[in-house]
């Protein structure tokens, strides 16, 4: 297998992980099959970590429009928000609570 058809295919794996996180079902055996998928094309040399991390960032970009880590900031105010004020959370419309 060449470089970019593995890339191809860690790259569909990971948006049908993304996908499933989106709708609110997570798989982490799925999830955990790609880690180690996209471990085993480095331990290959198919891939560098940085590349890999590279493919995970615009994956998730395309499935979620925004980085792993601007996802994770907004899961935390939100988190923040329902511990520390349930009233103003629970103000926000369920749709935009979304994460």
């Amino acid at each position: 297998m060449d470089k970019q058809a593995f890339i191809t295919l860690c790259q569909s794996q990971l948006i049908m992980v993304y996908q499933l996180a989106k709708a609110g079902k997570p798989d982490d055996k799925m999830k955990h099959r790609v880690e180690g998928f996209m471990y085993a094309g480095q331990v290959m040399g198919l891939l560098s970590e940085q590349e890999c991390q590279q493919l995970l960032e615009d994956t998730h970009v395309q499935v979620f429009g925004q980085t792993i880590d601007q996802r994770q900031a907004r899961k935390d105010s939100l988190e923040k928000l329902k511990r520390e004020n349930p009233k103003a959370y629970f103000a926000i419309p369920a749709i935009e609570r979304q994460v």
